[in-house]
């Protein structure tokens, strides 16, 4: 009797459907440990549903775009200096509008195109005296070396003449141009004061308006001035003397 070589044992059937789950489930072990490799966190195996694919990292939250600045405009309005500026502005109309309210000169100083006289009817002051009147106002133009205005005070071009010999100079215009330089203080040479008995609108058709008799300091003084009343009640230059620049030599 001859010995029968042992039999291995009989492999158990596998069924088609265990074996590929198997094979899946090792091979979402597989992918959890390339997870936990990388640093991520895997799902659990209760939450993998069988067949499913391995899930994909989701990619990074785009940076969020930056907001558009403000226009250029907007930042110059909106800025402290700006503003500054706007202010500053302000108060200098303010001021030059009073200034030119009680100190600045008029548009007495234009000539009007009109007949009678040798010049025409000049437009001029309502009185011949006063910080308003047309003395004041001859003063105020050699401040400003306005010498068009203050020579078209002058209705009379032998006293314009008389004025420009007064001080040496070729024309009414030099000689305003040449008083200009003398002027130490405008603010005060502006201020011309005059006495009591020259104050109101004369009720005559003329008048003398001596320098001499004028508190003016910060400049020359200007001479004797005769005023004559126009036909539309303003007074102008219709005569001038020179005088001495001290008042005291005769």
């Amino acid at each position: 009797m001859t010995d029968e070589p042992p039999r291995s044992p009989q492999q158990p059937d596998i069924d088609p459907e265990q074996l590929r789950q198997f094979q899946e489930f090792q091979r979402f072990q597989e992918f959890q440990r390339f997870q936990q490799a990388q640093g991520q966190h895997a799902l659990p195996p209760s939450s993998q549903p069988a067949g499913a694919q391995p899930p994909v990292p989701l990619p990074p939250d785009p940076k969020p775009a930056k907001a558009p600045g403000k226009p250029l405009w907007r930042v110059l309005v909106g800025s402290r200096l700006f503003r500054r500026l706007v202010s500053l502005v302000l108060v200098l109309l303010v001021l030059s509008y009073f200034y030119e309210r009680f100190f600045g000169t008029d548009d007495v100083g234009d000539v009007a195109v009109d007949s009678g006289g040798d010049k025409g009817n000049v437009i001029a002051p309502q009185t011949p005296w006063g910080i308003q009147g047309t003395v004041a106002m001859f003063y105020k133009h050699v401040i400003t070396d306005d010498a068009g205005r203050a020579c078209a005070l002058f209705s009379e071009d032998r006293a314009e003449k008389s004025f420009a010999d007064a001080f040496g100079a070729q024309d009414c215009a030099a000689a305003v141009h040449a008083l200009n330089k003398q002027v130490t203080n405008e603010a005060d040479y502006r201020q011309v004061g005059f006495p009591a008995e020259m104050r109101g609108t004369p009720k005559g058709a003329g008048v003398e308006v001596s320098s001499c008799a004028l508190q003016v300091t910060g400049g020359p003084r200007l001479g004797r001035f005769v005023l004559t009343r126009q036909v539309n009640n303003t007074w102008v230059i219709s005569g001038y003397e020179a005088e001495p620049a001290d008042c005291a030599t005769g």
